[in-house]
């Protein structure tokens, strides 16, 4: 399965979108992909295989992820229930930089709530780092200081998708029909990734805005991802691809300058 860190622009069909760079449009908040499951603004999704903790980290951030910290005991509740079939998972924070201060790969704001076990952390052996959640021995959600190197699986958390919608309105010239979604690829952080599907151009042309773009790749059959991108005089170029990055992941790649990649969302 080929996985999305996605920002989302949903246009309506080629005609419709064509020229209405003058539409209005609206941020709103979309779904999580699937297997992830949505609390708050955010999404969350307990990865398939036990890692350690250095892994588990690298296996969220491969799915634009970050492993995920309770910053509420709200937060840390939901995380224990999606778990709770697990005897421990990793928290996303270590202290084997400095013993007692406790980083951490989340993405939340403020300090973390950590509601340690009774005496801990205790850095037994002077080899506990790392951070885990003890969801099913004591059905409380406590942390405790782990060994880094054992194998158990962990939670990834990731921003919620925003979509910017650009209604369907008599005002931009043509009947309504089915409006479509399209992907951005981003990193870990939220921004766009600067990479583009080579090799697959199918045309090309100068463009003022992303629904342009997207409009060109619903009127062409062929189309199915496109790329925008910057020329040596400053255009905003948008190129339709025939395949998409899932298709051919090998020409998915950053190209030193600016260009970003889309594809219609299958959800």
């Amino acid at each position: 399965m080929c996985l999305f860190r996605v920002l989302l622009l949903m246009v309506g069909p080629a005609v419709t979108a064509v020229g209405a760079d003058n539409c209005p449009s609206a941020v709103v908040d979309a779904s999580c992909p699937p297997s992830w499951i949505l609390w708050g603004h955010s999404c969350y999704r307990l990865t398939d295989a036990p890692h350690h903790w250095y892994q588990s980290m690298l296996a969220c951030h491969d799915m634009g992820a970050k492993m995920a910290v309770p910053y509420s005991p709200q937060e840390n509740e939901f995380m224990m229930q999606m778990a709770q079939n697990e005897t421990k998972y990793w928290i996303g924070c270590r202290d084997i930089i400095n013993e007692g201060t406790w980083e951490c790969d989340a993405q939340g704001d403020g300090e973390p709530y950590l509601n340690w076990w009774d005496g801990n952390p205790e850095n037994y052996g002077d080899y506990e780092h790392c951070l885990i959640s003890l969801p099913y021995y004591y059905n409380n959600g406590n942390i405790n200081d782990h060994e880094c190197y054992t194998f158990f699986r962990t939670i990834c958390v990731k921003k919620q998708d925003k979509c910017i919608h650009h209604p369907v309105q008599p005002a931009c010239g043509y009947p309504p029909t089915r409006a479509r979604n399209y992907c951005f690829t981003t990193d870990a952080d939220g921004q766009l990734l600067n990479s583009c599907l080579l090799d697959h151009v199918i045309g090309e042309f100068v463009t003022k805005s992303s629904p342009q773009c997207a409009s060109a790749c619903i009127l062409e059959p062929r189309c199915h991802s496109f790329n925008i991108k910057h020329n040596h005089q400053g255009q905003t170029i948008c190129q339709i691809n025939n395949a998409t990055r899932c298709n051919d992941p090998a020409q998915f790649q950053e190209i030193g300058s600016y260009c970003i990649y889309a594809q219609e969302c299958i959800n």
